[in-house]
């Protein structure tokens, strides 16, 4: 600054441009971190998660550990870890107490695993190759790896933010209006779409009303399937476990993206938790406020279709059914219980899943909201899948859901041409 004052005290009088002068003296003297990031930046191309659609990418990296891309990644995502859980969790402690030597070490082993993936994955790669890597902000671990690529002649982009700024975006998206953000929101397909529930007492088959539906073309959005659980506290899948919050989370964000607008989305009425898992909040709350057909099912049916549905409880004895039936003993009473226990022993299964049902449905909560309409289902459609879906009564759901959509759109026009009429009045006043 001293050296650039008495330049400046020089060149009074002169017919020097003293604002290109500056520029220039601050040009030439940068801070030697700062040009080198600026070097590395334009050297990597770096691509907002929003924007990932925009793009053609060959391969989406996540080089985290598997312990990191096994609770959640971006979908989509193949895991290349740079460093193991057992690396990470080395490296981590080696630089809480010896920075430098943790750097080393760091490198040392970063350069070991992107030297083998490149000797096993990247092998066969051509030069056109445009791969996105991520780690979890986008920080040394995804670009050590990019600039290794770049520099052998590949066309790698990082993700800004990483994983880290990917998921407060979902989480917006998902659990959280922003204060702040405004008309931001309607950008989002979760406020554009047009959900009805269907609701109906446990065993009336509701999961599998929606697939019917869906085979007929509607959409539906299954929250048990993406949960990878049935909702009651004996719905546990029996061969895969729930997925972490997160993962269910990123399924639940890329599908609702892929709805269409201007077509109702059907789905289940269900609790705000499904198993272990949370329904998001945001999503919860538009449950709530969208309507409901109601379905009715005799007895038998539902009787007939448990008794299907959950066979591999009766019969697969490492699911421990008497296991499951105790864990209800607090909510039913420990003599309802043991009546259970006794009709399973006894092999009793009928009787078994009727006072099931009488119990589920004593404990049956009423929706929020009245049903537009309850539909009962003609005896024995539930069980014969292929009737059911080319059904007159799937037609009927087909029909509510048109006529939803029509009295959407004349609500919509009606509330625009209102919004007109008052910026006409409105500019009036103004200009008088």
């Amino acid at each position: 600054m001293v050296c650039l004052s008495l330049l400046l005290r020089k060149a009074k009088g002169a017919n020097v441009n003293f604002k290109r002068l500056k520029e220039y003296m601050s040009y030439k003297m940068p801070e030697a971190s700062k040009g080198t990031q600026k070097e590395i930046v334009s050297i990597l191309p770096i691509v907002s998660f929003t924007e990932i659609k925009n793009h053609t990418f060959d391969e989406i990296i996540d080089v985290r550990t598997p312990l990191e891309f096994a609770e959640d990644h971006v979908q989509g995502a193949i895991n290349l870890p740079v460093l193991s859980n057992e690396q990470r969790a080395e490296v981590g402690t080696l630089y809480s107490k010896d920075t430098l030597q943790g750097r080393k070490v760091g490198a040392a082993l970063i350069a070991s695993n992107i030297s083998d993936h490149i000797m096993n994955h990247f092998q066969d790669k051509s030069l056109d190759y445009k791969p996105l890597v991520y780690c979890w902000r986008g920080g040394q671990r995804s670009r050590s790896m990019a600039t290794i690529l770049k520099e052998i002649g590949f066309q790698p982009s990082l993700m800004q933010g990483g994983y880290k700024q990917y998921r407060k975006h979902i989480c917006n998206y998902l659990c959280i209006e922003e204060p702040g953000e405004g008309s931001g929101q309607l950008d989002k397909n979760l406020d554009k779409i047009k959900l009805i529930r269907i609701s109906g007492h446990t065993g009336s088959g509701k999961t599998l009303l929606l697939k019917a539906l869906e085979e007929r073309g509607e959409q539906i959005l299954d929250l048990e399937f993406f949960a990878k659980h049935k909702g009651s506290i004996l719905g546990d899948y029996p061969d895969s476990g729930q997925p972490s919050q997160k993962w269910f989370e990123t399924e639940l964000y890329n599908y609702i993206e892929s709805l269409k607008t201007d077509q109702v989305v059907w789905v289940e009425n269900e609790g705000s938790r499904i198993g272990s898992l949370n329904v998001s909040r945001r999503l919860f709350e538009k449950m709530c406020s969208s309507p409901r057909v109601h379905i009715n099912v005799s007895l038998e049916d539902r009787v007939d279709y448990i008794l299907k549905d959950y066979d591999y409880l009766i019969h697969n004895q490492e699911l421990n059914l008497p296991e499951l039936l105790k864990r209800i003993e607090k909510y039913a009473g420990k003599k309802t219980c043991t009546a259970w226990l006794n009709l399973l022993e006894e092999k009793n299964y009928r009787e078994l899943v009727i006072g099931l049902i009488k119990y589920y449905d004593a404990s049956y909560k009423t929706p929020v909201g009245d049903a537009m309409t309850t539909l009962p289902m003609p005896s024995g459609l539930l069980l014969d899948t292929e009737k059911l879906a080319a059904s007159q009564y799937i037609d009927t759901f087909i029909n509510i859901g048109k006529e939803y959509i029509e009295k959407n759109k004349e609500e919509t026009g009606a509330d625009e041409n209102e919004d007109k009429h008052e910026g006409e009045t409105i500019g009036l006043c103004v200009i008088l």
